[in-house]
């Protein structure tokens, strides 16, 4: 990819092709008394598209790109744009738009660090400023699914209170909310839609009519499929390879 902007004197960044997409949407989740799970949301304006990203070249070049941002720190602009992104090179997720420029600044940086003899990197922190996305927000075929997933009713709630007398006062929740949790494989496409997916549906029920190798997602003691469900946790693990991404998703039981 390309960096330019204030300060820049167009610079071309080599990363090393291990980031992991930060992105923390703009919604706290809360669990109510009776263990329903709702949200509080500030909107999708709020929300945050972070990536970590190791820079890597010959140590004049990293200390030239160390200047050009301080250069851009001192312009007052504190941001620069980022173009021409490589396939293997979409650091704040596979939902975003590549194809122009991207307008970010930078949250933390660390280094330069020697890592051979001629070789240093440095690690930045940054962020997406106002980004523009692409695919449609379809849920695609969860299919391609993890050893070792987990899906049981987490948290029995069997709160038993004795008083003075030895009288008992119980206060559980109403129900017991089943879990889902595992980590599934997506083709770049289906990773695009599924991030969508999520970030439009956010608070919201979804129905989900199959999980590949899935028959009691929420333990045999629950209803199987299909499951209404809230989409209470993901994050995305990452690119394994230049056609396929990793995401780790946990899933609440609506009842």
């Amino acid at each position: 990819m390309y960096i330019n902007g204030d300060g820049f004197t167009t610079f071309l960044c080599h990363i090393k092709p291990e980031f992991k997409p930060k992105t923390t949407l703009a919604l706290k989740w809360v669990q109510a008394s009776n263990g329903v799970w709702s949200t509080v949301d500030r909107g999708v304006t709020s929300d945050i598209y972070e990536s970590e990203i190791r820079i890597y070249s010959k140590e004049e070049t990293i200390n030239t790109m160390i200047n050009a941002i301080y250069a851009n720190r001192i312009y007052d602009t504190n941001y620069f744009t980022m173009s021409g992104f490589l396939s293997t090179e979409h650091i704040f997720g596979e939902d975003i738009d590549y194809s122009g420029n991207i307008q970010v600044t930078i949250v933390a940086i660390e280094g330069p660090v020697q890592k051979t003899w001629l070789g240093y990197e440095a690690t930045l922190t940054v962020r997406a400023l106002s980004p523009t996305f692409t695919y449609a927000s379809t849920l695609p075929t969860l299919q391609y699914l993890d050893y070792g997933y987990k899906g049981t009713i987490e948290d029995l709630t069997i709160n038993k209170y004795d008083s003075y007398y030895g009288n008992f006062t119980y206060l559980d929740h109403t129900t017991d909310i089943g879990i889902w949790t595992g980590t599934l494989l997506f083709t770049s496409e289906n990773m695009g839609k599924m991030r969508r997916y999520i970030t439009t549906q956010r608070g919201s029920t979804v129905t989900i009519n199959s999980i590949n190798g899935v028959d009691y997602p929420f333990g045999p003691t629950r209803p199987t499929f299909p499951i209404t469900c809230k989409i209470l946790k993901w994050d995305d693990l990452g690119m394994v390879n230049p056609n396929n991404w990793k995401m780790s998703v946990t899933l609440a039981e609506v009842v």
